[in-house]
């Protein structure tokens, strides 16, 4: 059905004046006795006083009188305080809303739909949007209509639809008119600009529909939001968009919600470089889709606690604004401990599932070993029974989850893309240079001790329920090793602390030592607490803030309930107390030649490709050199530098060179060592 524009001239048209003789402002419409202008159609002021609605658009003004009583009437230079039902008799109002103490101060204009046909078509047409609500009884526009201006196009198509010459079809017909005449040149423009793909600024806000999609990338990352709302800014200039999307808090999965700023700019700009455009703009929609369609899957898989590699950039937020780190190693994507160590960067969301009954969260067994048959999680796995995202919502997913680097020692924002599976070496006890009666001794204790089947306790309960072993020795003999090869046999991470980590005062002690502990016992960490000897000494009455530190350490442990490794090098100076809470004390001595000679194997066996071949003899020979397990590998990883940068391949020869420089240096320090008492004397005169 063709629909004919109304003219400018007939908009702007003289508007008649109707007066009522009675001023009651709730009056019955069908007692209302209409004064007819001198030119005014007789048959529309029949249609008038027998009540018929007509498709019209009449411009009224809310005024006050004196006594500050509101009415309603025409748009006209003289005041006239009597009254028609304008609700009634016209399809369209236009209401321009006088200050009460300033009839000449237009405060607002809005367009007031009365026709029931608009109301419903309005309802059925236009969901929401911002500042406007269109399931009311009562439904008005604001000026500047921009509602109407987005969704010119779906009244179009319902106008095209209706049945000709009804009376739906006419206010739908005068509504468009109005839309038509109120937007005439911003669509003439904005059509212009959209056929060479240009926007310009002061008609930007045209391509931004409230519920639309809008690519916007942040830190290089592609992004989908769903649109709120936009408005104008001045300080700084720019288009400010309130935008929503989907994020996990730890315990729901929900919207959340931002901003971005489509900074002022000159002239006309193609709309896919702006920083923030829909995403049917982007040159290839339908790809960017399906790639964030696929992130966001990738995403909703590691909600709650998961253990995972990552390699690349990672965000920490600072007081100062963002910091980037570059972060390669272990970490543990875990929002929910995130936010209750780090409550000052929390958020929440607001919930898919608002039901008081569907937040109760119902945790299931999230068993990774259930094809192999093994069971040596610490403690099973928790995942939260969370119900899948729809395909729109991983749209609309956050490109970082928040976590933990074991590393690094920090809580940081990974972007998922560079996640990927922790990868644990489920053989690594079998390269562990460790005697069999000490590996089987350490494999049966970590086994019981996950599976917790001892059924024995404390009688405080809670207490002593850890595994506390202690690995003593000369450094570079396997005590980290063993550390770590426990943490990849349980599929946990190991973390690692030191004394400066923990900090060597007992105000800080304790704070530092109960956090750590804290998030070691959430993740079932293996934690490994390296050069422990400052915290292990024996007390003393002279010394009391070293006794602080040790009676910190024995409280602290006593209630720890996951597997703890020490490392130390003067078991001799152990406090007392320490020795009844020690499971299981390892002695590392010197290494063997059959030690050193497995330890190169294993160490030359993972290089590319197995480019170093060496038969039983030439292991043999490298392991005539008494050097530690740490030694072996810088000596490897520096002849390795040294072949590639004379471009050629790793031999013997070049590690025997390596092993040679090594061992002039121990000599030299064992020299050192011998005659410093004497040296220093010389040098001292």
């Amino acid at each position: 059905m063709a629909r004919t524009k109304q003219t400018a001239r007939k908009m702007a048209a003289p508007r008649k004046t109707l007066r009522r003789q009675n001023t009651d402002l709730e009056s019955d419409p069908e007692e209302t006795t209409v004064i007819m202008a001198p030119d005014m159609d007789p048959e529309k002021l029949k249609a008038i006083e027998e009540g018929e609605m007509q498709a019209e658009l009449k411009h009224i003004d809310k005024k006050f009188t004196d006594k500050g009583q509101a009415y309603f009437t025409e748009t006209v230079d003289e005041v006239i305080p009597e009254q028609v039902n304008w609700w009634s008799k016209f399809a369209l109002c236009l209401v321009r809303h006088t200050h009460p103490s300033d009839p000449s101060l237009i405060i607002k204009t809005t367009l007031q739909i009365n026709s029931q046909h608009l109301k419903d078509i309005l309802k059925d047409t236009i969901d929401s949007y911002p500042g406007c609500s269109f399931q009311t009884k009562d439904i008005s526009i604001d000026k500047p209509y921009h509602a109407l201006y987005h969704y010119r196009h779906e009244l179009e198509d319902v106008y095209e639809a209706s049945e000709a010459d009804s009376e739906a079809s006419s206010h739908l017909k005068l509504l468009l008119d109005f839309v038509d005449e109120e937007f005439k040149e911003t669509i003439e423009d904005s059509d212009n600009f959209l056929e060479q793909g240009l926007m310009s600024y002061s008609h930007l806000w045209t391509v931004f529909k409230p519920g639309s999609t809008i690519y916007a990338p942040i830190y290089g990352q592609a992004r989908a939001f769903t649109l709120q709302s936009y408005r104008y800014s001045c300080d700084p200039p720019g288009l400010d968009i309130s935008l929503q999307y989907v994020d996990f808090d730890g315990e729901d999965f929900g919207t959340a919600y931002t901003s971005r700023l489509v900074r002022a700019f000159q002239g006309a700009e193609p709309i896919n470089s702006l920083s923030a455009y829909p995403i049917e703009w982007h040159l290839n929609p339908d790809a960017v889709r399906q790639q964030l369609v696929k992130r966001g899957r990738k995403w909703e898989q590691h909600a709650g606690m998961d253990f995972c590699c990552y390699n690349g950039i990672a965000l920490q937020r600072t007081p100062l604004g963002v910091s980037r780190y570059n972060v390669d190693g272990r970490i543990v994507v875990d929002t929910k401990t995130s936010h209750r160590l780090n409550a000052n960067y929390s958020f929440s969301v607001v919930p898919f599932k608002p039901d008081i009954e569907n937040e109760a969260k119902r945790r299931r067994i999230h068993d990774d070993d259930e094809d192999t048959g093994e069971a040596l999680d610490l403690v099973p796995e928790e995942k939260l029974d969370l119900d899948p995202l729809t395909d729109e919502q991983c749209l609309l997913a956050n490109a970082v989850v928040k976590g933990f680097s074991f590393s690094e020692k920090e809580w940081f924002e990974f972007f998922i893309d560079k996640v990927s599976s922790p990868d644990w070496n489920s053989n690594c006890f079998n390269q562990l240079v460790l005697t069999e009666a000490q590996k089987d001794l350490v494999r049966a204790l970590v086994a019981t001790h996950a599976q917790k089947s001892l059924g024995f306790d404390d009688i405080v309960k809670g207490k002593g329920k850890g595994l506390i072993m202690v690995l003593h020795g000369p450094p570079g003999v396997g005590k980290t090793l063993t550390a770590e090869t426990v943490a990849e046999y349980c599929k946990r991470p190991l973390y690692m602390v030191s004394s400066g980590d923990l900090g060597t005062n007992s105000s800080t002690l304790d704070q530092r030592l109960s956090r750590i502990l804290d998030m070691a016992s959430t993740w079932k960490a293996v934690l490994l607490i390296d050069e422990a000897d400052v915290f292990l000494e024996r007390r003393s009455l002279h010394d009391m803030e070293r006794n602080s530190l040790v009676s910190i350490f024995l409280r602290v442990l006593e209630y720890y309930e996951g597997i703890l490794f020490l490392t130390s090098n003067r078991v001799s100076t152990f406090d007392d107390a320490f020795k009844s809470r020690i499971h299981v004390p390892l002695k590392y001595n010197d290494l063997t030649v059959e030690s050193r000679k497995q330890i190169w194997r294993n160490f030359l066996s993972k290089m590319d490709n197995g480019a170093m071949q060496l038969d039983d003899a030439g292991y043999e020979s490298l392991a005539q050199a008494n050097i530690n397990g740490r030694q072996i590998k810088n000596v490897i990883r520096t002849a390795k530098s040294l072949a590639q940068f004379h471009g050629k391949q790793l031999d013997q020869e070049k590690l025997q060179q390596v092993i040679k420089i090594q061992i002039e240096f121990e000599e030299e320090l064992e020299r050192g060592m011998t005659n410093g008492g004497d040296e220093h004397m010389v040098n001292g005169n």
